[in-house]
């Protein structure tokens, strides 16, 4: 039993590999064009990659009409997200990895699970040294024609917009090439990038409002083509304090 396990986690790990290599040359993540310019980090060493999988549980966060939840879509991107950055040697903390909130269920939560569920996640980013905090969610809006992927950023480090600023332009090149959406500062509404001090981003991955991204996101092929984009953005983020 032990031999066929390390068998199969050797075949994971060389699929999982090559996997990579041939969606970098798909996504022509191997340019070498003198000509691209690239933005760089402060000289900080980040060794942990925090993937915060947004909303779970009881909070669902943002649906589509056609029944897709926007809990469930996060998670999914998360874990393809931290597959792909485990497999590049990269070291992966995710806040959540199953359907729940992550309140204490030993205190009175009584009213209060949105709030403690933040405050357990903020912990997490706190506790977690040399690390960046990447959130994963979902947009939703009354006008359903909007649609797009767009980047907030803490104020609290510097870092945190050239992080935000390499999702946006890879996304940009690679999948949505007429997404104009500007990255954003975060303000206090967003309580995680308001409060971390590491390096944090929010990524409203697409809009379930509207009915054709939303349709997009019900394809596993679409979401691991979002998650190699941020994937190849924090790597890039990463390799940029060498």
């Amino acid at each position: 039993m032990k031999n066929r396990f390390l068998l199969y986690a050797i075949l994971y790990f060389f699929i999982s590999t090559a996997i990579l290599v041939l969606l970098c040359f798909v996504f022509g993540i191997f340019d070498t064009d003198e000509g691209s310019t690239q933005t760089s980090a402060t000289p900080t060493r980040y060794t942990t990659v925090i993937i915060d999988a947004g909303h779970g549980g009881e909070d669902g966060g943002a649906s589509s009409a056609s029944g897709l939840v926007e809990k469930d879509v996060n998670l999914e991107i998360s874990k393809m997200i931290a597959d792909m950055l485990r497999a590049s040697g990269v070291n992966v903390v995710m806040t959540r990895e199953d359907d729940r909130l992550l309140y204490d269920r030993n205190v009175n939560y009584q009213g209060r699970k949105k709030k403690l569920d933040l405050a357990a996640r903020l912990t997490i980013a706190e506790n977690t040294p040399d690390s960046i905090f990447v959130s994963i969610h979902m947009n939703s809006f009354t006008i359903p024609k909007y649609s797009g992927l767009q980047v907030w950023y803490s104020q609290n480090n510097p870092d945190s917009m050239v992080l935000a600023e390499i999702i946006r332009t890879f996304n940009q090149d690679k999948l949505q090439n007429n997404n104009t959406r500007k990255t954003k500062a975060a303000t206090s509404s967003i309580f995680l990038l308001d409060k971390a001090t590491c390096p944090a981003v929010l990524i409203e991955c697409g809009f379930l409002s509207n009915a054709e991204e939303a349709a997009r996101f019900e394809s596993t092929e679409y979401k691991q083509q979002v998650a190699f984009v941020i994937f190849c953005s924090i790597m890039e983020f990463l390799g940029s304090d060498d």
